[in-house]
């Protein structure tokens, strides 16, 4: 869903476009509410990206995510929230 050029890599602009359109399909108030972090898309982007992108060249892989979800459970459910807006 995040990987829009179907690359099969995530960059932040990918993640920050579907991140935005979500926070404009649900409205940025109900999402801070919903998340209780009070985080922009930018914000929100950033984080996922410190967890998950291991290399640090903005640009998240299958391999990263996979990684990263078995290291930390919280991330797969970060974006689960995203993606349930």
């Amino acid at each position: 869903m995040y990987d829009l050029d179907g690359d099969g890599r995530i960059t932040r602009l990918e993640m920050l476009e579907i991140i935005e359109a979500i926070y404009k399909m649900v409205g940025t108030v109900i999402m801070m509410r919903m998340n209780q972090d009070g985080l922009t898309p930018q914000q929100r982007v950033d984080k996922i990206f410190k967890k998950m992108d291991q290399d640090k060249d903005d640009q998240i892989t299958l391999e990263e995510f996979k990684e990263a979800a078995k290291s930390d459970p919280s991330i797969v459910l970060l974006l689960q929230c995203d993606m349930q807006k």
